[in-house]
C-alpha cells in the first residue's frame, strides 16, 4: 500500500451509523498500523544506508589510510596534550575502527585517575577503574592516582589496585576527611609485593576519631612482599603510621611529621641510614622529641644533594630544624629550600648553587653567618627580605656571593622595591651583575615604579604562581601535591 493512497483535499464521504462509523475508525487505526510500521522500516534502511555511507566516507579520508601503529602513536599524542587523559574515549566515539583501535592500544589506559566526591560516583568511577585496568593488561604498567575526598567506602578500588599491584610503577592515594581511611589502606596493601613499583605517594588527612600509630618506624606495615624498585616515597598527613618499606634504593624522600610524636634522634638517625641512596630529602614539620648524647655526627649519605626542611618550631631546643640539619652532611648539598627558619647555627653550606628562602626572618645578627655559609650561591629565591637586599649591595672586600646571576623575588614588599633596585645597581658596579631578575605577578606590581630602572639593568622575567618544583628539575606535570607549603 501506498504512503499517499487515500490521500485526498476534500473530506471523505462517512458512514451514517454509529455501528459503521466504528467500523470505519477500526478500519482507519489498521491502516495507520501499517504505514507506521512502513515508516519504521524505512527510517531503519536510510540509518543503515547512512551508517554504511558514512562508513565508506571514513575509509576514504586521508587519516584513514595511515597505518595503525601511525594512528595509534597520534591518539598517544593527543592524550599527552590532553588536560584530563581522557582522548581515548573521546577517539573511541567517532568510528569503530577508531575505537576498536582505542581499545586495543594498551599505552592509551595507562595513567588512571579516579577522584571519589561522592558515593554517586562510585559505581561509575569503579567501571572507569575497572576499564583501565583491562585494557592496559595482562602485563602493561601502569600509574594509578587515587583521591577520596569524603567519607565513603573506597575499598572496592583498593581491592582492584591491589590485585594488579603486580604491574603498578607509580600509585598515588591521597584521602581525605575519612577515620578509617589507614585501617583500610593497611587491610589492602599489607601483604602486597609490588615488584614494579617506584614511586609511592600517600596522604591521609587528620581525622579526630581516626586510630593510627604515630610513631615513624622502619619495620613496614604495608607491602610487606616488598617493593624492590621504589626510589621515591612521599608520605604525608598520618600516613607515614602505615610505614611502607624503607629501601636502600630510595632516591627521594618527603617526610611530613607535623602529627608525628616520639620521634628520638635515633629514630629519626636509624630512618635516614636506611636510605644511603638517598640524593633528594623533604621534611616538614619533624619534631625531635628528646635529644641523645653521641648523635651528633653526620650520617653517610654520599649522594645527598637536594635538600627542602620546614620545621615546626615550637620552643624546646631540639624541636628546630637546626636539630635535623645535625645529622645531614651539608657540604654536599647544591640545593636547599629553607621554610619558616629564623635562625641557622654555625653550618656551613659551601656548595649550595640554588637557594631558596621563604618567611624566615633572619635578624641583624645572622645576617653576617648567612653571608659567610654559602659562598657559591647562584640562584636565590626568597620573599620581601630587605636586609639580604642590603648585605648583597655592600660593596669592598670580600664580594658577598660573587656568583649570584639570578634572582627569583615573591611577594615583594612595596618598601623594599628600592632596597631590591640599589642592590642590582650594586652588583653591576662591582663587577657581579644579576644575569636576571624574576617577579611573580604581586611583586611586579610593587615594584611598578622601579621596573623602567630595573629594566636598563639586567634581564627582568614573569615568576610563576607556583613554588618551584621539588625535587629540583622534577618534571611539573609528573608532580603530587606533597603538603609542603600547606599551612599547619
Amino acid at each position: 500500500m501506498s504512503l499517499l493512497e487515500g490521500n485526498s483535499c476534500s473530506p471523505p464521504d462517512l458512514p451514517d451509523s454509529v455501528h459503521a462509523i466504528h467500523a470505519h475508525l477500526n478500519s482507519l487505526r489498521g491502516r495507520q498500523a501499517v504505514l507506521l510500521r512502513q515508516l519504521e522500516q524505512i527510517n531503519e534502511e536510510i540509518q543503515a544506508v547512512e551508517t554504511k555511507r558514512a562508513r565508506i566516507d571514513n575509509e576514504n579520508a586521508s587519516i584513514s589510510k595511515l597505518p595503525p601503529e601511525l594512528l595509534s602513536r597520534i591518539f598517544l599524542l593527543c592524550q599527552k596534550d590532553s588536560e584530563h587523559n581522557a582522548s581515548q574515549f573521546t577517539a573511541s566515539r567517532v568510528c569503530s575502527r577508531w575505537r576498536n583501535l582505542s581499545n586495543g592500544t594498551a599505552l592509551l589506559w595507562t595513567k588512571i585517575r579516579i577522584t571519589l566526591e561522592h558515593i554517586f560516583h562510585v559505581p561509575s568511577r569503579l567501571h572507569k577503574l575497572e576499564t583501565h585496568l583491562t585494557r592496559s593488561g595482562p602485563s602493561g604498567i601502569f600509574t594509578a592516582h587515587l583521591d577520596v575526598h569524603t567519607n565513603l567506602d573506597f575499598s572496592p578500588f583498593l581491592k582492584l589496585i591491589a590485585s594488579h599491584i603486580s604491574r603498578c610503577s607509580r600509585l598515588s592515594i591521597s584521602v581525605l576527611k575519612h577515620p578509617k581511611a589507614c585501617l583500610l589502606l593497611r587491610e589492602y596493601l599489607e601483604y602486597l609485593q609490588a615488584s614494579q613499583l617506584n614511586y609511592l605517594s600517600i596522604h591521609v588527612d587528620w581525622a579526630d576519631s581516626g586510630p593510627y600509630d604515630r610513631v615513624m618506624s622502619n619495620v613496614p606495615l604495608i607491602f610487606k612482599g616488598g617493593a624492590p624498585l621504589l626510589t621515591s616515597l612521599q608520605l604525608t598527613g598520618i600516613a607515614s603510621a602505615l610505614r611502607p618499606p624503607i629501601s636502600s634504593d630510595i632516591t627521594t624522600l618527603h617526610l611530613d611529621g607535623v602529627y608525628m610524636l616520639e620521634l628520638t634522634v635515633y629514630n629519626y638517625r636509624n630512618l635516614l641510614a636506611a636510605t644511603p641512596s638517598l640524593v633528594n630529602l623533604s621534611l616538614r614539620g619533624l619534631k625531635i622529641d628528646k635529644p641523645s648524647a653521641g648523635m651528633e655526627e653526620a650520617l653517610e649519605l654520599p649522594r645527598l644533594r637536594s635538600l627542602r626542611c620546614r620545621a615546626k618550631d615550637t620552643d624546646h631546643p631540639f624541636t628546630s630544624a637546626n636539630s635535623l640539619f645535625t645529622a645531614l652532611p651539608l657540604h654536599q648539598l647544591e640545593s636547599l629550600v629553607l621554610c619558616d627558619v629564623d635562625n641557622l647555627w654555625l653550618f656551613d653550606f659551601p656548595n649550595v648553587k640554588d637557594l631558596s628562602l621563604h618567611g624566615c626572618g633572619f635578624g641583624v645578627s645572622h645576617i653576617g653567618h648567612l653571608m659567610l655559609a654559602f659562598p657559591s650561591v647562584v640562584s636565590l629565591t626568597l620573599e620581601s627580605a630587605s636586609l639580604l637586599y642590603m648585605a648583597l649591595s655592600i660593596e669592598g672586600r670580600p664580594v658577598w656571593w660573587p656568583n649570584l646571576r639570578v634572582l627569583c623575588v615573591r611577594d615583594l614588599a612595596k618598601d623594599d622595591a628600592p632596597t631590591l633596585l640599589k642592590m642590582v645597581q650594586g652588583r653591576a658596579q662591582m663587577n657581579r651583575p644579576l644575569e636576571i631578575v624574576c617577579l611573580n605577578r604581586s611583586s611586579r606590581r610593587r615594584a611598578s615604579g622601579i621596573l623602567d630602572a630595573l629594566e636598563n639593568l639586567t634581564k627582568v622575567s614573569h615568576l610563576g604562581s607556583h613554588a618551584e618544583p621539588w625535587p629540583p628539575g622534577a618534571d611539573a606535570g609528573l608532580l603530587e601535591d606533597d603538603s609542603f607549603w600547606d599551612d599547619y
